[in-house]
């Protein structure tokens, strides 16, 4: 996990205890970056709204088994949003879903679960949680860094139905999309060929494109989304 991955920034005014010791926190464990302080001094960061996931997975046909894992997991941050990866959701059923509420898609298969070779964690067993930045884009620190190079530093990155998950729930929650300047490489995920599976919005278009890209490839639109895995079981409680 990025020690950069939820740092918490707010704005010079008047800040409360709390935020402030929360802040001092940070600095000490490291989660405070160049940009997040950077941000504190500009006055914070806009914070984005929380994902009604009961909708999503309704949207999926799928509420009953996402309203029984919830019932289980007490896992808030208001730096992330945290992603339920219900057993059963597949990358072709959140396609289907967002096709049918007139999203229109660019594919790099007709069938993307079967183009996928490989995936570093997957609901096909059980369900779990993950965490994102609450962010538009992916995130800037991973920026001109290939999914190569990521392997390397032991990144852990974003899964595709991950980030497909993620983009249908930020739309049904606010009509938009995530990623419509750059391109979240979900480095989690191989398609059968050995490529990185690729997502983003184009607003030229008026698509989500959902491609692939040379594990080696990089540059400064190439982004991964660092996936914050959830609490040891004593912080939930």
């Amino acid at each position: 996990m990025s020690k950069s991955s939820h740092a918490v920034v707010w704005a010079l005014d008047s800040p409360t205890p709390a935020q402030l010791k929360e802040f001092f926190a940070q600095i000490e464990s490291r989660r405070i970056t160049k940009n997040s302080f950077q941000d504190f001094l500009r006055g914070g960061q806009q914070q984005l709204p929380d994902i009604n996931w009961s909708v999503v997975y309704q949207k999926l046909g799928m509420e009953i088994e996402y309203q029984e894992f919830a019932e289980t997991v007490n896992w808030s941050d208001p730096n992330l949003w945290v992603v339920p990866v219900i057993k059963g959701a597949t990358c072709n059923k959140v396609v289907v879903a967002m096709k049918n509420d007139g999203v229109k898609f660019w594919l790099y298969a007709d069938d993307i679960d079967a183009s996928l070779a490989h995936n570093d964690r997957g609901p096909a067993n059980s369900s779990y949680a993950i965490g994102f930045r609450r962010t538009i884009e992916a995130d800037e620190e991973n920026k001109n860094l290939s999914a190569d190079d990521l392997a390397s530093r032991g990144h852990i990155g974003t899964t595709l139905l991950e980030r497909l998950l993620l983009g249908a729930g930020y739309f049904w929650t606010t009509g938009q999309h995530l990623d419509v300047k750059n391109i979240t490489l979900s480095t989690s995920s191989r398609f059968l060929i050995g490529d990185v599976p690729s997502v983003h919005f184009s607003s030229d278009y008026g698509r989500v494109y959902v491609y692939g890209c040379n594990p080696g490839g990089r540059n400064d639109g190439l982004r991964s989304r660092s996936a914050v895995p959830p609490p040891v079981a004593p912080q939930l409680a």
